[in-house]
């Protein structure tokens, strides 16, 4: 008996532009690594010479490493700080907490406003010399500080600006996991007479394990890709020290702007992605395995 294969139809315009504007343009920029192209004219081929730039190159290689490091560090506070954080804040809105609407609201606005309005109010708030936070500081006779310009604190501010920016999306997740638990469970554990740490512990807890395991995938991609935010607040070349220079600020640094020689370089900016692709691949496949085990014990 033949096989009805009309779902053909339906997939086929998606698999088509799916191919053309990501598969394509992937394997493009893989062949790219493995030259050396400026954007216009012949791409020659220059076989595994980016590569070994990358990892050998004594302008190059401290600069990526440092902005490695940085992602790493950013990633370690996606899991352990603003991921936790996200969690909490939406269980203390479920519970219903004094004035939970109206610090939804404030926590939701910010997330709605786009990273460059962001970057410019916490350059005001900032700022060194004009600056809000050294206004409040020399009012009460204390030292001022430099704040995005010292090297010591850049980074954990960044991460303070990205958290009052992007904390209302996994909040959101997390609370509507929260509303979709059944009524009658949460009726169930207040009969039985459970304490909200066991209503906690034993419900709520388990049952937004899956919401969980998407923020963290989601968040993880994120912070290995962060631009923006950086880029507003330190600047091209990542601030002083390079305290907030991040892979991706390399990559457009020595892409577009002024690299290893002083022009344009597709094919080391290439190659420097296709290093970065297969970083967030290992550490996104070996953070599957980590999460799909969490579940399955739970």
């Amino acid at each position: 008996m033949k096989k009805n294969k009309n779902y053909l139809f339906f997939i086929t315009p998606g698999f088509v532009i799916y191919t053309i504007f990501a598969v394509i343009p992937i394997i493009y920029v893989v062949y790219l690594a493995f030259t050396n192209y400026t954007g216009m004219g012949k791409a020659d081929f220059v076989g595994f010479e980016n590569f070994v730039r990358i990892f050998h190159d004594d302008r190059f290689t401290p600069a990526f490493f440092n902005a490695l490091k940085n992602n790493l560090k950013y990633l370690l506070c996606v899991w352990f700080i603003i991921t936790p954080f996200q969690y909490f804040l939406a269980y203390f809105f479920f519970i219903k907490i004094p004035a939970y609407k109206y610090l939804k609201f404030m926590v939701f606005l910010p997330y709605v406003i786009s990273s460059t309005v962001i970057g410019f109010f916490a350059t005001l708030l900032f700022n060194p010399n004009i600056g809000l936070m050294n206004t409040i500081l020399k009012s009460l006779g204390m030292r001022q500080n430099a704040w995005f310009g010292n090297p010591s604190i850049a980074f954990k501010l960044l991460v303070l600006v990205i958290m009052w920016q992007g904390a209302g999306s996994g909040i959101m997740i997390f609370y509507a996991n929260f509303m979709d638990i059944p009524q009658e469970i949460m009726e169930a554990c207040k009969v039985d007479g459970c304490t909200e740490w066991q209503r906690f512990t034993r419900i709520l807890l388990p049952l937004s394990l899956p919401s969980c395991a998407s923020i963290i995938m989601m968040s993880t991609i994120w912070a290995l890709g962060v631009f923006d935010l950086p880029y507003i607040l330190g600047g091209v070349n990542g601030g002083v020290g390079g305290s907030l220079d991040f892979a991706s600020m390399v990559f457009y640094r020595y892409t577009f702007g002024s690299g290893l020689d002083a022009k344009t370089n597709l094919g080391f900016g290439s190659a420097i992605s296709v290093i970065m692709f297969l970083f967030m691949l290992i550490v996104t496949f070996l953070q599957n395995k980590v999460l799909s085990k969490f579940e399955y014990e739970n």
